[in-house]
């Protein structure tokens, strides 16, 4: 009996839960939520496609607009080379001087012949123009005037070869001194003092201060972005340089054909010595660009649960139903849509208040 009487117990007890849970979960404000007399308001809108701006980023890296490799024409040992990678030199100052001893010899030599040359030239010239006149005059003979003649051109084709053979050797002299062909930094010494230079060797590279350039290495999928005259953003994060603008300079019209990759140099703005931007610096361009049209909805449209990303659609009647869609890129506050929604479709853009399947709400 008295098992009896706690078990009776239990069951009462077990009743007054049950109705009390069941009184709660008929007053809970999940419940209340869809009471068709209290529709939640939501913004509505229609799904159409747009164009849209996408911001497309690319590698880079920081040149010179200006680099060149300085070098000799002449065999020469260096006797003087006093810069340093990375000295700043002005234009004219000397970088390096070769040996040319025996180019000033051979100068000296056909300016003695060159002098004498024009010696012999002008008392021919002088011996031509009175044979000239008595000829013309009858008192000379035709061979005395041919010969004058014949000594006269001589004369002046060899002053004309010594010109050309001291103009020559003055060239080569030019190329015992290297100077600065700008203001610019040494960015590569190649050689020592002391050194033997050759011809065609690079002895100094040499790059100007103003002037930088980005070059920018494009897929061919995306190389028709990018048009002459295009204004782009650049960040070099290493200099603290971010949002230059820059301009795109030159579009290369042939590309490598293993990594199917283009080139494109983009033009800096000149901003001084102190710019901090050097060569060989990682640079990020920006570039601004229309796509084809897309299916776009406002950021406040999707929801999130876990992993899977979705919007309320409309129907006819009011009502939400939940749609799962694929996103893409983003572009300001609006969200590419790849799938699961379609042009003309209604679609809860904003709400204020939680949402569930098949909810009527009232839209504003």
């Amino acid at each position: 009996m008295k098992r009896n009487r706690i078990f009776m117990a239990i069951s009462k007890l077990l009743a007054v839960v049950l109705l009390s849970f069941s009184a709660y979960a008929c007053s809970s404000p999940e419940k209340n939520s869809q009471d068709p007399e209290n529709p939640v308001s939501v913004t509505a809108e229609t799904a159409k496609f747009s164009q849209i701006s996408a911001l497309n980023h690319f590698s880079g890296t920081v040149k010179s607009e200006h680099t060149v490799e300085l070098s000799t024409k002449v065999m020469g040992r260096i006797t003087q080379l006093n810069v340093e990678a990375g000295d700043f030199a002005r234009k004219g100052d000397m970088l390096v001087r070769i040996k040319d001893d025996n180019l000033q010899a051979q100068k000296n030599q056909v300016e003695a012949n060159l002098s004498q040359a024009r010696s012999v030239l002008q008392n021919t010239e002088t011996n031509y123009n009175r044979l000239k006149a008595l000829h013309e005059k009858g008192s000379a003979t035709q061979k005395e005037f041919d010969d004058i003649s014949t000594q006269y051109e001589a004369a002046k084709a060899n002053v004309t070869v010594l010109n050309g053979k001291l103009l020559e050797i003055e060239d080569m002299l030019a190329y015992t001194v290297l100077e600065a062909p700008f203001d610019g930094y040494v960015v590569a010494k190649r050689v020592s003092q002391g050194d033997m230079a050759a011809p065609g060797q690079p002895l100094v590279s040499f790059e100007q201060a103003n002037g930088m350039k980005v070059e920018v290495t494009v897929p061919e999928t995306e190389i028709t972005l990018f048009s002459l005259n295009d204004k782009v953003s650049v960040d070099v994060k290493a200099a603290g340089r971010q949002r230059l603008t820059g301009v795109v300079s030159s579009v290369h019209p042939s590309g490598n054909r293993v990594s199917r990759q283009f080139m494109v140099e983009v033009s800096l703005p000149d901003m001084g010595r102190s710019h901090g931007l050097k060569s060989g610096m990682f640079a990020e361009v920006g570039l601004s660009s229309t796509s084809d049209s897309a299916l776009t909805v406002p950021k406040t449209a999707v929801i999130e649960r876990g992993q899977l990303t979705g919007l309320y659609a409309l129907t006819d009647d009011s009502e939400v139903l939940l749609r799962w869609v694929r996103l893409g890129d983003t572009i300001g506050n609006q969200v590419e849509i790849l799938s699961g929604l379609k042009q003309g479709e209604k679609y809860v853009s904003s709400f204020e208040a939680p949402l569930r399947e098949g909810q009527k709400v009232n839209v504003q």
